[in-house]
């Protein structure tokens, strides 16, 4: 009963995808089931870390090395990759990072192993002589699919002069109808920028629930009153599967670590309220984007570390900061089968063949230029 007397909203079920003004978000999205909107492909069969044999990963590896010097390919890859898709990177990183390197970049192809979102802004990013290329076009994402820019049209139309923040997991007929976008590691900043830029505007923050919970709580730390501030209801399918249950557990089997969140996590929100009470100390709770988890446990003295993310992260830190730190992924079942379409024998293919190319349209990639480059500007 409990739960259907929290879920209703003018008679209707509060769903993914909704709009709703942030304290209403913020005591309803507990009730909300944030299944992914499309379907999740499975994991490759073949071509993972534990499928290829040595003699094919030297080939490969060899290969793509051989080729992107021949061609002038620059090659990226996103932290959640798999590791032999990392290893034959030239720059791992976040969504943020990446889009810098390929924005600066004088390459004449740019391969980027990651989900579509990210290939996207690279292509409205891209220079007129470069060619954005995809290992895999199934790449998509959960978090990407719950935002529906006809719900961003309806709520500008009720709330006029409204401004629009939306997260880099969306993809460019979102971005087409945003003022600003923003990552993990500057959400709050881009948020409050926007409030003092347009003063008594009101503000969407969308899609991720989770990141706009935390985001809005920093604000109030800040003095920013949230009246004004409208959360969608969105989350990915991963990183809210990652709950206060799974955290607990490992807090209990490891006393001595240090908790590492990402924002996007379903248990953020239980996080900070324990952070609140004093159930975790301040000291040994961080809530950090994807590569800021790099530099934090890189220069803590401290030697074990509970991370809450895709666990494809774990082998991108073990290599940024080197042996003598203990990385204890928060849910072994965090895993994005999306990230994980791109394989190394795809890389391979896609650099060979030089297929998979990204385009994208002329008038979204005008509209959706002036919000990444906001972006790109305050970080």
């Amino acid at each position: 009963m409990e739960k259907n007397v929290k879920t209703i909203k003018a008679g209707l079920p509060v769903q993914a995808g909704d709009i709703l003004p942030a304290r209403e978000a913020m005591e309803m999205f507990q009730f909300v089931e944030f299944k992914s909107p499309i379907p999740i492909p499975e994991l490759p069969k073949k071509g993972l870390h534990a499928d290829i044999l040595d003699n094919e990963r030297t080939f490969l590896h060899g290969e793509i090395k051989r080729l992107a010097k021949r061609d002038n390919v620059l090659i990226l890859a996103h932290n959640y990759e798999d590791q032999d898709v990392q290893d034959a990177a030239h720059y791992v990183g976040d969504s943020l990072h990446l889009a810098k390197i390929g924005r600066e970049s004088k390459a004449d192809f740019i391969v980027e192993a990651s989900v579509l979102f990210m290939l996207h802004v690279l292509a409205v990013m891209k220079q007129p002589h470069q060619v954005i290329l995809a290992p895999d076009l199934g790449a998509l994402c959960s978090l990407a699919a719950h935002a529906d820019a006809g719900k961003i049209r309806a709520w500008k139309s009720e709330h006029h002069g409204g401004i629009v923040v939306s997260y880099i997991n969306t993809y460019l007929d979102v971005k087409a109808e945003s003022d600003y976008c923003c990552t993990s590691a500057n959400t709050a900043q881009v948020i409050q920028y926007a409030i003092k830029k347009n003063p008594g505007a009101s503000i969407l923050f969308l899609p991720d629930v989770h990141l706009g919970i935390w985001a809005a709580n920093m604000l109030e730390e800040m003095g920013e009153p949230l009246d004004r501030l409208y959360l969608m209801m969105g989350a990915c399918h991963v990183h809210d599967g990652i709950r206060p249950s799974d955290i607990a557990e490992k807090l209990e089997q490891h006393p001595d670590a240090d908790l590492v969140v990402h924002p996007e996590c379903g248990c953020t929100s239980a996080c900070m309220t324990q952070l609140r009470e004093g159930k975790i100390k301040e000291r040994m709770l961080q809530f950090r984007s994807t590569q800021g988890m790099f530099q934090y446990i890189k220069d803590s003295s401290n030697k074990k570390f509970i991370m809450a993310t895709e666990v494809g992260n774990e082998y991108a830190i073990r290599k940024a900061v080197g042996p003598g730190k203990e990385i204890i992924p928060a849910s072994d079942n965090a895993i994005c089968a999306f990230m994980k379409q791109n394989t190394l024998r795809k890389l391979y293919g896609s650099i060979r063949d030089k297929k998979h190319v990204i385009t994208v349209d002329s008038e979204l990639a005008r509209r959706a230029r002036l919000p990444i480059e906001r972006m790109l500007a305050i970080v």
